[in-house]
């Protein structure tokens, strides 16, 4: 029972710093994306206007 305790604790620790890790950089290539379809759409604003 112990053993099977500190092995649900490991992975849960586990999943904790992998998350910790992949959600900001998630995180920063969806802004990045956004930050590039505003661009796209500014221009394509701007291409209307003239």
């Amino acid at each position: 029972m112990e053993m099977i305790n500190q092995t649900l604790i490991m992975s849960f620790l586990g999943m904790i710093a992998v998350s910790s890790i992949v959600f900001p950089i998630l995180f920063l290539v969806q802004r990045r994306k956004q930050h590039r379809e505003w661009m796209q759409w500014l221009e394509m604003k701007d291409k209307n206007k003239s």
